[in-house]
């Protein structure tokens, strides 16, 4: 894996590393925390996303036997 892939883990990781730097430094730190939670939200979100649709087409068999709507 490359060192600049984002993931879960690394984004625990800095959560866990910007919470130890708020005790540390006080509400000036707030904001990193505030924006690493936000990413570690929307990661969540979109791997909850894909593995639903992934579910969805498994419940209709096989994801290539099913036809993509027209336009697409």
């Amino acid at each position: 894996m490359s060192d600049d892939v984002i993931t879960v883990e690394r984004l625990e990781r800095a959560l866990a590393v910007s919470a130890y730097l708020v005790e540390l430094d006080g509400p000036k730190m707030v904001p990193i925390f505030e924006r690493i939670e936000r990413e570690l939200s929307a990661l969540r979100s979109q791997q909850d996303a894909t593995e639903r649709a992934r579910r969805l087409l498994e419940s209709y068999g096989q994801p290539r036997a099913i036809e993509p709507p027209l336009g697409l």
